[in-house]
């Protein structure tokens, strides 16, 4: 969570809500809420936006 208020220039409850907000839009599952190494991600980015590619589609690519 240190690290994440480093960062990200946020305090403790704004990184906490927001990962409450993901977790509740089904982004990341985090049950175990007494650390962040508990967070797994579901969706690594947003709904309706065309998928980045993988490290090994760019070179099949070119």
């Amino acid at each position: 969570m240190q690290e994440l208020e480093v960062k990200t220039g946020r305090s403790v409850e704004d990184i906490r809500t927001g990962l409450l907000a993901l977790e509740q839009d089904n982004y990341i599952t985090w049950e175990d809420k007494s650390d962040t190494r508990h967070i797994v991600i579901i969706e690594g980015w947003e709904r309706g936006q065309i998928r980045p590619m993988s490290p090994g589609d760019a070179n099949r690519y070119f």
